[in-house]
């Protein structure tokens, strides 16, 4: 049995430096995602989840079983579409599939997953390539709270590296699960697509 770990083979994106941001290229990369509104403690997000994961441990043991290769399922990334004057969110909630998952076997797991996910939210669900390119990225350790602090401090990084940040759209990678996690313990990659100012 080959056991992988992308979240240590993508270090690079998945656990960057909690003392600085760096920019860093991002490859295109294949997701499970599903489009929502509303804050994290909604609703809807909670859907979402319910709708992700157990599709996401399916497409696990079907490689492992087919391939004889198991793979660790990836954190929950979230897009972010923030109106901060009209206090709306909507958001893209992703996890990250690797290269054995294909849209043949994608299909395949959404049928094993019928008996235990809403077909309405399941619907919902796509697989596709998502390329975000240069971004800033860093390391928030501790209360989300903190994190409009952090994306300051990002987008002076990339002020002074010749980048801009032309949407102030979030992308979010939780480490670690809330609901278990005192706030100060608490990681989460920050993400920002840039371009340069030349």
């Amino acid at each position: 049995m080959l056991k992988i770990d992308h979240r240590k083979i993508l270090k690079y994106l998945y656990h960057p430096s909690s003392k600085t941001p760096v920019l860093v290229d991002v490859p295109p990369m294949n997701f499970l995602v599903m489009d929502g509104k509303g804050k994290p403690d909604g609703s809807g997000f909670q859907q979402a989840a319910s709708a992700l994961f157990p599709l996401a441990y399916t497409l696990k043991w079907m490689v492992r079983l087919e391939s004889d290769i198991d793979f660790h399922v990836m954190p929950m990334e979230v897009q972010w579409r923030v109106n901060r004057e009209a206090k709306e969110f909507k958001w893209t909630m992703m996890l990250m599939q690797p290269e054995y998952v294909t849209v043949e076997l994608v299909a395949e797991a959404r049928q094993k997953v019928l008996s235990k996910v809403e077909p309405s939210l399941l619907e919902q669900v796509r697989f596709e390539s998502v390329a975000e390119g240069m971004c800033v990225q860093f390391l928030h350790v501790g209360a989300y709270e903190g994190m409009d602090a952090a994306m300051e401090k990002m987008i002076a990084f990339a002020e002074a590296q010749g980048y801009e940040i032309p949407k102030q759209n979030a992308h979010d990678i939780y480490l670690n699960d809330v609901r278990k996690t005192k706030p100060e313990n608490l990681k989460a990659v920050m993400r920002f697509a840039v371009v340069s100012k030349n």
